[in-house]
Parts: structure tokens; sequence; C-alpha cells
């Protein structure tokens, strides 16, 4: 087996592990047996599986690929099967598979017809405002395309802030380029933010688009667009804010900040082919599935505290999305921990993580892959050797890209997405085995949000 890490031999091996696993094969799916967390093991071992192209995905101190399929092979089937009989039905909020990126295909011209139009009257940097994934996915698409310095992000909700933020960012007359994101158009805190922005930059701006409902008696802001004659993109029914990293705010701000249109068709042909891996019902073949494994079995054995390292400073962008997917997602399932950079987590984190205390942690690393030459020296000694730290005392899984191409990233977060949605079907299925199917997945509902928002309505109506 070929292995991208310099490890001590003795570390690595070839599709078995070295020792057997201390955690029971079962066939039983509907309700298994707790095991007592395993105390950290001497010696971590690891399966590789090259999953769609593009990515690996490494698996340490955990299941074999073989146990997963022993353990977990029919209900990884039964999950996978549900997620697919639901895609593209209306109301299952799950348009973001298949349906989207089809959709955007078409709609290339007039995405970046929008983007141009940022331009004509001098657009300077390009200002996001938006807020939860109407933020997040541009975040982590722009900075992992590497695009980050040419867009800020604008979320705050008082004057002294927003006034700030526009005399930083534009000086001398200067003016941006600003998208404003919100579906309904009435979420408080795009809607202050643009309000504002319409009092500093003037009400005739034209360098205004406006990304919402595609009906105006359902968004505010589409009406709004349409009396002052702004233009205006789509947010697409029935994706969900975190699942719609191609919808068209994100798009529409890498056309705008030098995305090829020949780079975005091939990001979203990519994404439509890693869908159809990912909706594979064979483990054996779907890393997506394999992932959520992972991550089941690592909850379902007492470790409830997950962590997302990542390698690099072009996953910035991707921290506070893939910590949102997972915190809406999963809910109270498990403890979603925050996502974190290396190597600053290597100091800040490291001391509690290798505790001999810590036995309820797993771990994700993730990284790009480099042809480890010498300028790599460092970057590879960090990595591997924190990797074998971990792994000697925790689960830890490993997602590695290619490149940073545009098909690469696509991958990168249909993986995410789709590790998302088949960890809680997962774990909900185990930890309540009497449940009925549900109408709608908990995993793209976010009814929880509602409850700060009604009381912040509450006190500004009566003020």
């Amino acid at each position: 087996m070929k292995t991208i890490l310099n490890l001590n031999p003795l570390f690595v091996c070839k599709n078995k592990p070295m020792f057997k696993a201390q955690l029971p094969v079962s066939n039983e799916f509907i309700q298994p047996q707790v095991q007592t967390v395993p105390q950290p093991t001497l010696l971590a071992y690891m399966t590789t599986r090259l999953g769609a192209k593009n990515l690996s995905v490494n698996f340490y101190n955990i299941l074999s690929l073989n146990q997963m399929s022993e353990k977990y092979g029919q209900l990884a089937k039964n999950t996978a099967t549900d997620l697919t009989s639901r895609a593209g039905k209306k109301g299952q909020v799950l348009n973001w598979i298949k349906v989207l990126p089809e959709n955007q295909l078409n709609r290339l011209d007039e995405i970046y017809s929008l983007a141009e139009s940022l331009k004509n009257n001098g657009g300077g940097k390009l200002v996001v405002i938006g807020i939860g994934g109407s933020k997040h996915t541009v975040e982590n698409l722009l900075t992992l395309n590497g695009y980050s310095d040419k867009a800020v992000f604008l979320s705050a909700c008082d004057p002294d802030s927003v006034k700030e933020f526009f005399e930083k960012n534009f000086k001398n007359g200067e003016k941006p380029a600003v998208i404003v994101a919100s579906k309904s158009g009435t979420t408080l805190e795009p809607s202050y933010d643009f309000e504002m922005a319409q009092k500093i930059l003037g009400n005739d701006f034209k360098n205004y688009v406006c990304i919402t409902d595609s009906d105006e008696s359902k968004s505010k802001l589409r009406r709004i667009a349409n009396q002052k004659g702004y233009k205006c993109g789509v947010i697409h029914d029935d994706c969900g804010g975190r699942f719609g990293a191609f919808d068209d705010h994100a798009l529409v701000a890498l056309a705008y900040c030098g995305m090829p249109k020949e780079d975005m068709k091939k990001m979203l042909e990519a994404s439509l082919s890693a869908q159809k891996d990912f909706l594979n019902p064979d483990i054996n073949k779907n890393i997506a599935l394999q992932r959520a494994v992972f991550n089941t079995e690592s909850v379902m054995n007492g470790k409830n505290n997950q962590y997302d390292y990542y390698f690099g400073d072009r996953f910035n962008g991707t921290t506070l999305w893939n910590t949102q997917l997972k915190k809406e997602s999963h809910k109270s399932l498990y403890k979603q921990s925050g996502d974190l950079i290396a190597p600053a987590f290597l100091h800040n984190s490291t001391e509690s993580d290798l505790d001999e205390g810590n036995t309820t942690s797993f771990y994700t690393f993730n990284r790009v892959k480099n042809d480890g030459s010498e300028d790599y020296k460092v970057a590879n000694a960090l990595f591997n050797g924190s990797l074998k730290a971990y792994s000697d005392r925790h689960p830890v899984s490993v997602i590695e890209l290619k490149d940073l191409s545009p098909e690469s990233i696509a991958k990168f977060v249909e993986l995410k997405h789709f590790e998302t949605m088949y960890t809680g079907m997962m774990l909900r299925s185990l930890k309540n085995a009497s449940q009925t199917r549900p109408d709608i997945l908990p995993e793209v509902e976010q009814p929880h949000v509602k409850i700060y928002k009604k009381e912040v309505e509450k006190i500004l109506n009566k003020e």
C-alpha cells in the first residue's frame, strides 16, 4: 500500500491492523451494546482507503475497513438508501444534492453576469453581508480557492463597528461591491447591515447584488431590490444555508474575485461526480459512509468530544463552516468542538488533548498533499509527529486533498456534506432504535435557532 506518511515502519501496516481491535464486531444495528472506552494503546494502527478521485481518507486506532463493513455495513446501506430516496423531493431540504449543482451549471452565464454588474460601476473589494451559511459557505470557498484577500465580511450589529468596517476597508472614496445574502430578507443581522450600508454608500449605489428567494412575495429583500433597481441572484428552495455551498452567494463571490468560468464549471461537475460516489450504499466504496462510521463508532464507545484540526492556512475559511455543519446538524448527539488550524492548535490544545485522563476524544486531521521535498520538511514533521502522538491515544482520521484544484475542493466540500448527514442519521438510529422514520431529516432542520430569535423580536417590538 502506498502511503503518504513518513512514519516509523512499525507504525504503518498493510490493510490489516497490527493487533485485533479491542472493540467487538457485531451485526446488530438496532441496539448495539456500548462498550467501555479502551485504554490508550501503545501503538496505533491504520487502514487506508482511496475514495472519490482527488481525496484519500485514512483511519487510525479504530476499526479496520473489514470490521466497519461487518459491523456497520447494513446500517450504512440503509442510511445511504434513505438519503437517496429523499433527495430532490419537495420539502426535504435536500436540493443541494444534484438539483443545485445541475442548476448552477446551466446558470453560469447568469452568475458571471451578476459578478460583472458589480464591477461596472467601479466596484472595489467585495463586501459580503450575510450570517450563518450565507457567510461561512462563502468564506470557505473563497479561502480554499485562494481569493480570501479579495473580500471582506460584514455581520456586525452595532453602528460603531459598521462605520469602522467601511472606514478601515475603503479609503479615499473607494466604493466596494456589495453582495447581501438572505433567503427571506428578514434575518435581523444582514437586514441591519444592509440598511447601514445604504446609509453610508447611498440608496442609489449601483454596486449592490441581492441574493435571496426568487419569489418577491416570500422575500422582503427582493421587494427592496426590485423597488430600487438592484440586481438579484437566487438562494434556491430546499437547500439549507450550511449545505448551500454552491448557491449564488458563493458562486457570484467567486466569479467577482477572479475564478475563471471554466474552473467553476469543473468545480460543479466534480460536485455532481462526488455526490454520486457518496450516495453509493456500499461502505467499501464510499468514504463518506466510512467517515460517518468512524464518527459513530467513536461516539457509541463513549468518545463524545470530536475535533477537526487543519494543517494549512487555506483551511481558515473552512473552520466556522464545518463547525456550523456539525453543530446545527448533530445538535446534542455528542459534543462538537470548534475547528482549529495547525500549528496553532499544537500550542493551545495539545496539553489537554494528550493528557492521560482524556479518554473521551476523537480527531480528524485535514491536509493537502505535498511532494515530500525538503521545502516541506518542517510541515511534514509537524503533521507526522502530531499524528503519531494523537493516534497512540485516540481514534484519528485523516482527510487529504490531492491538491487545491477546483475538483479537489468540490469533493472535499461534498465529503463534509455527506459525512455530516450520514453521521447524524446513524447516531440517531443507534441511540433511538424505537424512533419512527422522520418526515424530514433533523440533520437539515434547525428549529432551535428560532428560540433566541423570538426573544430578540420581543425586545425589539417592545421598544
